[in-house]
């Protein structure tokens, strides 16, 4: 398995229900990545910002992990595990 370590901006759409925040694709580079499972959430905090981590499989069946940061609502790409 190949690890990539990333640090970009990225574009989200995501469901906020009963307090749950559930990814459903993201746009990286121009190329739409369709979330078909959430591994796994856990969050953190930078000061009082809360950020959300998440660990999903898209549909290519690479697992990323992204985040959301509360303070000022951006999504970011943190990594990448890719089958070799």
């Amino acid at each position: 398995m190949l690890v990539e370590q990333l640090d970009e901006s990225i574009r989200v759409r995501a469901d906020f229900k009963g307090g749950t925040i559930k990814p459903l694709v993201f746009v990286r580079r121009g190329q739409i990545h369709r979330v078909t499972s959430v591994n796994c959430r856990w969050m953190d905090r930078d000061g009082t910002a809360k950020i959300h981590y998440f660990s999903v499989t898209s549909d290519s069946g690479d697992v990323y992990q992204i985040h959301l940061n509360a303070g000022d609502m951006t999504w970011h790409l943190d990594q990448v595990m890719i089958e070799s």
